[in-house]
């Protein structure tokens, strides 16, 4: 088990509506600062904050590229300045053209240790943004844990925390935008960190639907803490690695186990793709983009 402190900070889009990429870039700069000036081991921010809303000279890969270079020198000062781990989100401009939307982690001495590629692409990164999707999902082993990264709508496909938490992740890091589906997004959080038995914490940049929010739900399903002011910040410290105790076999008197190793234990995946194959099938959608957002309901099938 190792002890941690987790920093999130909170911003709100709307108050920053008009600013530059600079000057939004220098607001995640200071609500990372206070965190770290708190103690804090880890800290990290939500996607997109400095782009939405913010005019700028280019959307073309070299002001990108340009841009997070930059940003990226000024994370890693941080964390050489207060010895902590720093995680960044940010457009990457690949060395091959491809544009990816990811968040990365700079160790305590502001080395990248690794980046992970959001894999679930919206039709507005993919159409319009023209992102290329990520296809793994790393699992960072940091000097307090485990840590693994979910960006946004990754978050409505089980499957990503499921396999951080084979990996052994025992926190994931969520950077979003925000959501709409109320309530179930704190049900989602919820669900992915009881059947992982692990800390989920989301970080998101807009509380406009009061829907979202920044903060961290433990194994509990528990919802340690939440942030609901704009422009604000909180350190919590929390303890990875720790075990949830219950009884699956109706004798809680008699019997308990630790059920994230009991689940790992009798996880049948002996008999492979006859189980799990299906996970594995191309979708056999025939929609369209246009009869997804068209606004009127989908049309029947010929």
């Amino acid at each position: 088990m190792g002890k941690m402190k987790l920093g999130l900070v909170q911003v709100d889009n709307r108050g920053t509506q008009g600013c530059s990429v600079e000057q939004k870039l220098d607001h995640l700069y200071g609500l990372g600062e206070a965190c770290l000036s708190e103690g804090a081991d880890l800290v990290f921010f939500p996607e997109a904050y400095q782009y939405v809303g913010a005019p700028r000279e280019s959307a073309g890969n070299e002001y990108f590229a340009a841009t997070a270079a930059k940003w990226k020198e000024r994370c890693a000062g941080l964390a050489r300045q207060y010895r902590a781990y720093v995680a960044p989100w940010d457009y990457e401009v690949a060395a091959d053209g491809k544009k990816y939307n990811s968040t990365y982690i700079l160790d305590r001495g502001g080395a990248e240790i690794g980046r992970y590629r959001k894999v679930h692409l919206t039709h507005g990164e993919l159409v319009n943004a023209k992102l290329t999707p990520g296809n793994d999902f790393p699992v960072f082993d940091l000097d307090f844990g485990r840590v693994g990264v979910m960006i946004c709508f990754d978050n409505y496909f089980p499957e990503c925390a499921r396999i951080l938490g084979l990996r052994g992740a025992e926190l994931i890091l969520y950077p979003l935008y925000g959501d709409t589906l109320t309530p179930q997004w704190d049900i989602k959080m919820m669900a992915r960190a009881i059947d992982n038995q692990l800390y989920v914490a989301p970080c998101q940049l807009d509380d406009k639907y009061n829907i979202a929010y920044t903060g961290l739900i433990n194994p509990w399903g528990k919802v340690v803490c939440s942030l609901d002011a704009s422009s604000s910040h909180q350190v919590v410290e929390i303890e990875l690695g720790r075990q949830v105790i219950t009884s699956t076999n109706g004798q809680p008197q008699l019997y308990h186990e630790y059920i994230g190793r009991y689940l790992e234990k009798v996880r049948n995946i002996a008999i492979g793709n006859a189980a799990y194959g299906t996970l594995l099938e191309k979708s056999s959608s025939e929609w369209s983009w246009e009869e997804i957002y068209d606004g009127n309901p989908p049309k029947p099938r010929q």
